[in-house]
């Protein structure tokens, strides 16, 4: 092989610039690609598979997944990720920079890229009542780590437009550390939109169809094309994917369930429905390779001399799945398999994080603006709405889980349609208190209550007894176990909560749920303290 470390022969290379495929072979030396095309020596003979560049989620929460990050790694790698963005304040809601350090240790011991975000908005608004504040002084220190990438979605979009002095202040830090800025504005247009951007924010993945992806891009932002388990746009973003615009669209997921990544794939996943929607797989490919790459100013997404060897060889470009995944010239997976250890970091700071007092029937009394409105949710999006209240809906409750005040919000919940018991979560997006639905009070309590035990997670239960449940007792996230044994229980509870407790079936049960108390996506949810009307920022009375 001369002086390479490795040379892949006969391999069909995709140019992910101009589209075009050229059979040919490829060198590694040093964890970089050294040469590509003709005859380059003696090596392993690809039998003509497609050689792409490794995938890149441009923007992803691994807390969703509900695996440690060492996991998330040994489960997406396989699937051609070799590089994510992450932005970790699922777990910086419940346990401030030391769920940030965990992340990070987690993380480092894998062969998986994972570039750590600085999360923004801890807690995600005013609104919220989470286990931690990281303010801009915080937030100042922590860009200047070599291991902070940038700082994560700005999610407190008002603050921004408004000119909240601390918001202020965490982008100025950004910007004065020369570190990318990831950005969160549903529904974002015109000259709030402008003032948005023009603070340094680059990206954003809250577009919901075409027309306000092109909104975003007007004003100078890349969009990223969200395709998870409860957000799911791609094909609505898509029409206005073009020749001329297509460098601006990456692809992520933001939250993905460990059943879906085990079940569908990752990436590779987003990748196949793009093709059969009918985009080229040059341009797909394109969107979740050198797109994000030339965002984010990293040295991979192009199999090109220079670029680091990250590479993923397939059998085809309809289905994506990959044969073998290079990360810096180095083998990580065979054929859906992972061939590197994991071994978890130190949890000791990141357990334990369940602080509440039982709940009992009196707490879930509908009070005030729920005597009147109900939340409702709608299928496949993250955007819920008012309704009007009637007598019959099931309840929605979210429980205050970090500081023992034992405060409670609930209203009724419409479009969600559980009947016959509850399920209860402590993941509630972004500050992550318990929430919960149910029809009825008794089954609610049970289903809250079980989960102190478990140190959080998930439980189900019906007719007045606990059915199934899911420990997540890393910061009430998030589980030890592979993927494989997570997916298999996520996949038993959703299946159990639409056959046996009547979920809407178009929904998906755990992930939908775990949104609804989330103050920074339109247009209300519910928190601790009551309904909360998301566009005018303010709660109901």
């Amino acid at each position: 092989m001369g002086d390479f470390d490795k040379v892949l022969k006969n391999c069909r290379v995709l140019n992910v610039r101009t589209g075009g495929i050229e059979k040919g072979d490829i060198a590694f030396k040093d964890g970089l690609i050294a040469a590509v095309g003709g005859d380059l020596g003696e090596g392993e003979d690809c039998g003509g598979l497609f050689a792409l560049p490794g995938f890149i989620d441009a923007h992803v929460h691994i807390e969703s997944s509900q695996l440690i990050p060492s996991r998330f790694a040994e489960a997406i790698m396989p699937c051609g990720t070799t590089t994510i963005i992450a932005d970790p304040h699922e777990i910086a809601n419940v346990c401030g920079m030391d769920g940030i350090n965990f992340m990070i240790a987690d993380a480092a011991s894998t062969p998986l890229e994972v570039r750590m975000m600085m999360p923004s908005c801890v807690p995600a608004s005013p609104a919220e009542s989470g286990g931690a504040v990281l303010d801009a002084h915080e937030v100042a220190k922590a860009l200047a780590r070599d291991d902070i990438f940038g700082l994560g979605e700005m999610m407190n979009y008002p603050g921004v437009t408004g000119g909240d002095a601390d918001v202020l202040g965490k982008l100025a830090a950004a910007r004065a550390a020369k570190k990318p800025i990831d950005g969160h504005f549903p529904g974002g247009k015109g000259l709030e939109l402008a003032a948005y951007a023009a603070e340094g924010i680059s990206s954003d993945h809250e577009c919901n169809d075409a027309d306000e992806a092109r909104d975003k891009i007007a004003a100078g932002m890349d969009v990223f094309i969200r395709q998870g388990s409860a957000g799911k746009q791609l094909l609505s973003i898509l029409p206005a994917v073009n020749k001329e615009n297509i460098s601006r669209f990456s692809l992520c997921t933001d939250d993905c369930h460990a059943a879906d990544i085990v079940n569908f794939g990752h990436i590779d996943h987003i990748l196949a429905q793009a093709v059969a929607a009918g985009v080229s797989a040059a341009d797909a490919v394109r969107m979740a390779t050198l797109s994000p790459a030339e965002h984010y100013s990293l040295n991979c997404g192009a199999i090109e001399m220079g670029r680091q060897a990250d590479v993923v060889l397939v059998s085809d470009l309809k289905n994506f799945k990959p044969v073998y995944v290079y990360k810096k010239g180095k083998l990580v997976a065979v054929k859906g398999r992972a061939l590197f250890e994991v071994t978890p970091a130190d949890m000791s700071k990141v357990k334990n994080t369940l602080h509440m007092p039982p709940v009992t029937k009196d707490k879930l009394a509908l009070k005030g603006a729920a005597r009147r409105s109900a939340l409702k949710i709608k299928a496949g999006s993250l955007v819920k709405e008012l309704t009007a209240f009637k007598e019959g809906l099931p309840k929605l409750c979210v429980v205050e889980r970090h500081k023992n005040t034992g405060r409670a919000g609930v209203c009724a919940l419409a479009g969600y349609g559980v009947k016959g018991g509850a399920i209860a979560l402590s993941v509630s997006h972004d500050s992550h208190n318990v929430i919960c639905a149910g029809d009825s009070d008794k089954d609610m309590c049970l289903a809250i209550n079980s989960l102190m035990p478990m140190g959080g997670g998930i439980c189900v239960v019906k007719e007045g007894k606990l059915a199934l449940s899911l420990a997540l007792p890393v910061a009430g996230l998030m589980s030890c176990a592979p993927a494989e044994r997570v997916a298999a229980d996520m996949t038993q509870i959703n299946e159990f909560c639409k056959k046996q407790l009547h979920v809407n079936a178009e929904a998906e049960p755990v992930m939908t749920l775990s949104f609804l108390a989330l103050t920074v996506i339109p247009h209300v949810c519910l928190t601790d303290r009551g309904l909360f009307d998301v566009d005018k920022f303010c709660f109901l009375q």
